[in-house]
This record gives C-alpha cells, structure tokens and sequence, in this order.
C-alpha cells in the first residue's frame, strides 16, 4: 500500500502541534485583575445576550437583550470562588462558582450551575501569563 505525501505531511503536523491547552483556574487577585474594565458578554438561557460587569469594591451589573437588570454584590470566599448575590435573583445564577479561562472564554461552575461566557477587554492574555510564571 502506497501512503501519500498529504498523508506523511497530516501526520507530521499532528504529531508535532501543541496539546490543547487546558482551561486555567482563576482566583483571587487574578479574578479582580481579569474583570477590572471589562465586560463579560454570553448568550442566557433564554437566548438572549448579557453582559455582566464586576466592579471594583465589589458592585455587579447585569443587563440582557430582554430587558432585565438587575444589580448585586461579588466577593471573592476563603477558596478563591467568585460568589454572587443579586437584588433580584429570581432568573439569575447566584452562590459561589469556581472560574476557568480558556482564551477569552470565561466558564463558571458551582452548585446554582454553570455557564460560559466571553471576556470583552482582552485582558484574558495578561492574566493567563501571569499564571504561567
């Protein structure tokens, strides 16, 4: 059986890519650093897009393309989680949630439930490095 070159090339290039990088977990300072100035932008269950904002001193906004809003507090627990507590939390997840980055997503997970959404700001990059080192 004769094997081709595209082939031998396909192989190669497979043998020789990085691994997928693995989603990193962030904490603390590095979860404060990661939101300051951003926006986190995803799609609800509803289907509908929101972004969520994480201010300094521990303020957070929500805001979705069916009209709610709604405002709360954040802080970071003896872990390292990211907990949220909404004025309203009737459609919203709230309690504590460990974050992982993987590039400019941003997924949380907790026991109200999971969810992934896109970092807007670009500051994803700096933070993984960051953590690397």
């Amino acid at each position: 059986m004769k094997t081709s070159p595209m082939l031998i090339a396909v192989a190669i290039a497979l043998a020789v890519a990085p691994a997928a990088a693995e989603p990193q977990k962030v904490q603390g300072s590095q979860f404060i650093t990661m939101m300051q100035g951003n926006t986190l932008s995803g799609t609800n269950t509803a289907g509908k897009p929101f972004n969520v904002y994480f201010l300094p001193g521990g303020t957070a906004t929500y805001d979705d393309g069916g009209g709610t809003r709604d405002s709360g507090s954040w802080h970071l627990d003896k872990d390292g989680d990211v907990c949220v507590a909404w004025k309203d939390p009737a459609n919203l997840q709230e309690g504590c949630f460990t974050v992982t980055v993987d590039g400019s997503k941003v997924n949380w997970a907790g026991k109200a439930g999971s969810g992934r959404a896109t970092l807007r700001g670009g500051v994803t990059d700096m933070v993984l490095k960051s953590m690397a080192q």
